[in-house]
């Protein structure tokens, strides 16, 4: 390709064996509802209000956050319900600043005294 800028003064230009193309894939989510985490440093988390106006928020450290499942204001985020309230959380800060709460199997447990 060849691009002309001025009389007689010429820049070749390098033409791409092949482009890009960007394939839509199935979005791996790797929360999934109902799943426990506690934040280990604070973080931003987005608010809605039933009118749809979003305020920014930070969620303390220690907080205890469910997901309720996909967020359908961030694209790449989770709802999560904190001190009754639902906000918005991008995945990256939920899989990075927070750990999983790992709840005890308590029906295995009763299961085990019944048989005993």
């Amino acid at each position: 390709m060849v691009l002309s800028l001025t009389k007689g003064r010429t820049i070749q230009m390098t033409t791409p064996l092949a482009y890009s193309v960007a394939i839509p894939r199935q979005v791996k989510n790797d929360a999934s509802a109902g799943q426990g985490y506690r934040s280990l440093k604070s973080c931003v988390a987005v608010h809605f209000d039933p009118a749809g106006k979003g305020e920014i928020g930070y969620l303390p450290e220690g907080a205890v956050l469910r997901v309720i499942g996909p967020s359908a204001c961030l694209r790449e985020g989770f709802e999560v319900v904190f001190d009754e309230q639902v906000y918005n959380i991008f995945k990256v800060d939920l899989l990075a600043r927070c750990s999983q709460v790992v709840e005890p199997i308590r029906a295995v447990g009763r299961a085990v005294r019944a048989c005993a």
